[in-house]
């Protein structure tokens, strides 16, 4: 358990300040200005995720407990907003750097349901999922921290089993634009967004659930104290999302790095991790063999963490330790690894794969997001032996 400070914590603001300016200095002087515009971005990502409060996990659990779609609901117009966007600007060249800017399109099959569905059931336990463990972590939250920990020990077990689970069948990478025009591609996906968001909001209405406008603020809100209405998280995340395809020339993403983080350690400790079949792909080699901030992921990932840790900080929101619940911590382990070994396996996250695939016109996107709500719905089950 934890208390929470009503007052401006100057002392985690000034270490987040200083951290993320001694970052700058260091990514503009030895890695490159592409790398401090996306580590930036991931400051503006981390802010706007805490004050928002922008997570999938609480958001699809009302909605499987209380049928309250108010958070999902949001988060299908934050999916039609990136599918416009997206469709639009994907394969052209980036304003920021010569070169032309990819989709997050990844294979569909067997290990993206069975990774998927193991996501979906672990970010109930472990109470977060990728970017909400990254803002609540940087926030203070002790077993958010823990989670964060086995999260990354998932993901370098999960690259360790990586040849394993492409054996089985899969269809390969289908990506819409491939098949049907930009505008076509659009008009598909917001149908289907359309229905969902109507099919949940039936469900919603059938409950007699009292509705919320997103875009409604709390009368004691403010810029910096929060909590902002879901209408400016949906806004910001599609807009950092669009700067960081600008910057890092493909989505936003967040497990890759987690992968990375362990794989490093791993290799520190005397682990031969430049064997195992993953991280001799193409560009997992080539991340494994440079420094960790040369990965624009890293980058971005520590910066989420940075700006929650200032928001937070700002707002007096920074958690203080006072207690350690040993279930709550279980639940960390547990949590976090299996959210590490499914994005493995599934190829993303919530980020990565639902959001950033689905504005890619990536159908792997559409399966992650069905079977990770399946598992959610059993997760939501087991939850209680932890909460």
């Amino acid at each position: 358990m934890s208390s929470i400070s009503v007052k401006l914590n100057k002392v985690t603001l000034i270490y987040g300040i200083l951290v993320s300016i001694i970052f700058c200095y260091i990514l503009f002087n030895n890695i490159g200005d592409r790398h401090l515009y996306v580590f930036l971005i991931g400051i503006g990502l981390g802010i706007s995720l805490y004050h928002a409060s922008f997570g999938f996990t609480g958001g699809w659990r009302k909605f499987i407990e209380k049928r309250d779609s108010q958070f999902l609901r949001s988060q299908l117009i934050m999916l039609a907003l990136a599918v416009i966007v997206f469709t639009i600007f994907i394969n052209s060249k980036s304003f920021i750097y010569d070169a032309k800017m990819i989709g997050a399109v990844a294979p569909i099959g067997i290990s993206v349901i069975i990774g998927s569905f193991i996501f979906g059931f672990a970010m109930q336990i472990g109470g977060g999922c990728g970017s909400g463990t990254l803002f609540t972590a940087g926030s203070g939250n002790l077993k958010m921290i823990v989670t964060l920990v086995f999260f990354i020990f998932g993901s370098l077990i999960g690259s360790y089993h990586f040849d394993f689970w492409t054996q089985f069948p899969s269809l390969g990478s289908i990506s819409l634009l491939n098949s049907y025009t930009k505008i076509q591609t659009i008009l598909l996906q917001l149908g289907l967004i359309s229905i969902l968001y109507l099919f949940i909001s039936k469900l919603d209405f059938a409950k007699k659930i009292n509705h919320f406008d997103i875009t409604n603020l709390k009368t004691h809100s403010n810029l910096i104290r929060g909590e902002w209405p879901l209408i400016w998280g949906v806004v910001l995340l599609v807009f950092f999302n669009f700067l960081m395809l600008q910057a890092a020339g493909h989505p936003w993403s967040v497990t890759f790095a987690f992968g990375l983080w362990g794989a490093k350690i791993a290799s520190a400790m005397g682990f031969n991790v430049e064997t195992w079949s993953y991280w001799q792909l193409s560009y997992p080699s080539i991340a494994l063999e440079n420094s960790v901030l040369a990965d624009p992921t890293t980058v971005s990932n520590i910066g989420i963490i940075l700006g929650a840790l200032i928001a937070s900080s700002l707002s007096g929101g920074i958690s203080r330790i006072s207690n350690i619940n040993k279930k709550l911590i279980l639940a960390g382990v547990i949590g976090g690894f299996l959210m590490g070994y499914g994005a493995r396996l599934a190829f993303g996250c919530n980020i990565g794969a639902l959001f950033s695939g689905i504005a890619s016109g990536s159908l792997h996107g559409w399966v992650w997001f069905l079977f990770a709500f399946l598992g959610s719905i059993i997760g939501v089950k087991f939850r209680k032996f932890f909460y």
